[in-house]
């Protein structure tokens, strides 16, 4: 899954070794720290997603209504959505 914040892009992946977990990649160590707070960061060569950690499905769960919240519905423009 692809998610993309103004400040940042994100992608999760399974975690093949605990199913109650996912793998949050990102190229935001701000953001990660920010939606995930004391979880160990870890930083690979990978140069579109430096930073990764390690979250239960809960605390994913909880940083997406943070997400979710955060939108500025007041920058979609209303005639785009009424078209959709």
């Amino acid at each position: 899954m692809l998610i993309q914040t103004s400040n940042g892009n994100f992608l999760i992946e399974r975690n093949s070794l605990k199913s109650d977990s996912v793998k949050i990649k990102t190229n935001s160590k701000e953001e990660l720290q920010r939606f995930f707070g004391s979880n160990q960061i870890i930083f690979t060569s990978n140069p579109d997603y430096p930073y990764h950690i390690f979250a239960c499905k809960q605390e994913f769960a909880n940083a997406l209504i943070l997400m979710v919240k955060e939108i500025e519905y007041s920058e979609f423009n209303s005639q785009e959505l009424v078209n959709r």
